[in-house]
């Protein structure tokens, strides 16, 4: 089966800004050293506690939030496919549906 999804040392940090300047003081490890591949054919469900990181994990994979370190790769949407999958047409079955309130 044909690769459709690698993911390569993903992580994700949040800074954590205090003071006057507004400066760095730390940084929240939300996602930190995720990797993993799905073939076609397969699903992947992320399962753990409440704030383990599968929600950031998620956004990261669709290009909501930019990673801090690693890498997402989509060898079906051709080489060097950095765009984000809400613009990208190669990436179209990736978007993700959002809820709309109301």
């Amino acid at each position: 089966m044909s690769e459709v999804l690698r993911v390569e040392g993903l992580t994700k940090h949040f800074p954590i800004r205090g003071g006057v300047l507004r400066r760095q003081r730390g940084a929240v490890q939300a996602v930190d050293d995720v990797s993993f591949a799905l073939h076609e054919g397969e699903t992947l469900g992320l399962v753990g506690e409440s704030g383990c990181g599968k929600t950031t994990t998620s956004r990261l994979v669709v290009r909501l939030l930019e990673p801090t370190a690693g890498r997402v790769v989509r060898p079906s949407a051709g080489p060097g496919c950095v765009r984000s999958a809400a613009t990208c047409r190669s990436c179209s079955r990736t978007r993700t549906r959002r809820s709309v309130p109301g």
